[in-house]
Formats: structure tokens, sequence, C-alpha cells
């Protein structure tokens, strides 16, 4: 295994034989940049938030030497996976629904005054619109791709070598939310995944939609698990602690109900010790989850439905 990990925003690093990925930069909200190199092709996991973002990735794969880029996978639709999706022309593969609500983002007005409308009508979230200004303060010639294939269910990609398979897996931070294992490595990029629904009011978790997601995640036997916003890969082992801590607290909340105090004052002793800022967040999701009506189709505003 070689290094897990770095504080340079634009080096990659590498883990496995056929990994490499680049770190996320919360200063404009950048995810984790991936790729897998095979004999035959290298497959680069999201697009990242702009063309420099995607350019920094494909500068560093040059330097290395590696085999070019075959395809871009797409773990979801959200702008900071998609917006460089222009960076490069090689096909861009994505879950049905993934290629469908990018092909309506690609219409899309990305003005100032667009996206503040879009933030006023609710189909556009406030953290989003800065960090968009922030990456991409002239937009007007912002170039969105659709994909330009797609699966149902998964799909495996041969790469010469390694093989990764593509799974939709959904999720209430996006019902097209894929993921990528990559076999023989056990790295699996996440996405955003595990992420709760934001375009439905406060950020919600629902029991329904997490519990079975969080049991197909660990069923796969990864080693290692890349969340988009992560600074650090998350081992098997701490990716099960932490998916057994979700499960207490939504749990909890489900018995409990919307007695948030109450639920605070049973989590410590369930939990093992004092609660933390993102326990108590994953209760106010989970409370939040308590009025989702069970027909929202995951993470998306009105204009993608």
């Amino acid at each position: 295994m070689a290094t897990i990990g770095s504080s340079d925003h634009a080096r990659l690093n590498r883990i496995g034989s056929h990994v490499y990925w680049l770190p996320p930069d919360d200063t404009t909200d950048r995810p984790i940049l991936g790729a897998v190199v095979g004999a035959r092709g290298t497959l680069i996991v999201d697009a990242g938030n702009s063309p420099a973002h995607a350019n920094l990735l494909l500068c560093e794969l040059a330097r290395l030497g590696v085999a070019p880029p075959r395809y871009v996978a797409l773990t979801h639709w959200h702008w900071d996976h998609v917006c460089g999706t222009s960076a490069s022309d090689v096909p861009i593969l994505a879950s049905r629904e993934t290629r469908r609500v990018v092909a309506a983002m690609a219409e899309l007005d990305w003005s100032d005054q667009a996206l503040e409308r879009r933030v006023r009508e609710g189909n556009e979230i406030e953290f989003c619109r800065s960090m968009m200004c922030a990456e991409l303060p002239d937009r007007s010639g912002l170039v969105i791709r659709p994909p330009d294939l797609s699966f149902d269910g998964e799909v495996a990609l041969d790469l010469g070598g390694v093989t990764c398979r593509m799974v939709h897996v959904g999720g209430d931070h996006g019902a097209d939310c894929s993921v990528v294992y990559v076999e023989g490595d056990r790295v699996m990029f996440l996405g955003d995944c595990l992420g709760d629904d934001l375009y439905h009011g406060a950020p919600a978790y629902t029991v329904d939609r997490l519990f079975p997601l969080l049991d197909r995640l660990l069923g796969f036997g990864a080693e290692w698990y890349l969340e988009a916003h992560d600074p650090e890969p998350v081992s098997a082992q701490q990716m099960a602690e932490d998916a057994a801590t979700l499960r207490t607290i939504g749990r909890t909340v489900q018995r409990i109900g919307r007695d948030r105090e109450a639920i605070l004052a049973a989590l410590p002793a369930l939990l093992g010790g004092p609660l933390s800022e993102d326990h108590c967040a994953c209760v106010d999701s989970f409370l939040a989850g308590l009025d989702r009506a069970p027909d929202v189709p995951g993470s998306a505003p009105a204009w993608a439905c």
C-alpha cells in the first residue's frame, strides 16, 4: 500500500495497486476525484466542480505517465461532481437517472441572476450557490456535458488487469447515486451516497433508505472507502463502526419520536460516550426524515423532476 493521505489538494495519492485519488478541498467544495489505472486505460471517477479542478487530475495522471483516460464515471448529478465534464472528450458514464438529470442541468442558465432565482424558489441551495460562485466566478462559458453512456443496476469495466463495478445504490442524498468498486484492490468510491437529502427542506436521513444502503455497502467487502468530501480514506472497520452509530441514532429517533431532548439524553449511554456535533447533526437529520414523505425520490430539485 502506497501513500494513503496528503494535505496537498493538488497531488495524487495512491491506495492499492491501481487506485489514485485527488484530495478534496473545502475552500470551494471540491470533492475527491479518483482514477483507476489499468493496462488498457484509466477510469476517472467524477468530473470535478470546474474544468480547472478536472485538469488538476488530468495533469497529475499525465505526469505519472499512466494509460490515458478511457471513461469518466459520474457518481451523481450534483454540481461539484459534474461541472468539470468539458475538460476531457472521453465518454462519460453514469446511471440512467444521473444521465437524465445532468442533461437537464446542461440546459440551465448559470448566471448569477438565475442562480439567485433558483435559491429563492428552493431549487438551489445557498451553500452550493456560494461555492459555485467562488470556484467559477465567470460561468458565461460553462459547458456541462451530459453522459454519453448510461446503465441500470450495475456495469463492469475491464481496464486491463483491473475490473471496476459501477453500481447504482440510491440513498437519501440522491436517488441517482452510484458507487465505483475496484475489485482486487478492494477500494470503493462512495461519492456522496451516504449524505442526507438537501433539497426538500432541512437536511434529512430516512431509516428506510439509509439502513439498506449501509448493509449493501458493507456487503461489498471493501477494505477502504473514499467518501467524496472526507480528507482521508475510511477503513472497513471504521466504516462498520460509523454504520453502527448511524443505526443506533436512527433507531433511537424512531423509538422516541420527535422529543429531541429525550433523544439526546438517551444516546450517550447507547453510544458509550458523550455526543459530538456530528452526532447531534445526525439526530436532527433523522428527525427531519420523520416528516419526509415516503414518495420523495431522494434529493433532487423541481427542475430535475
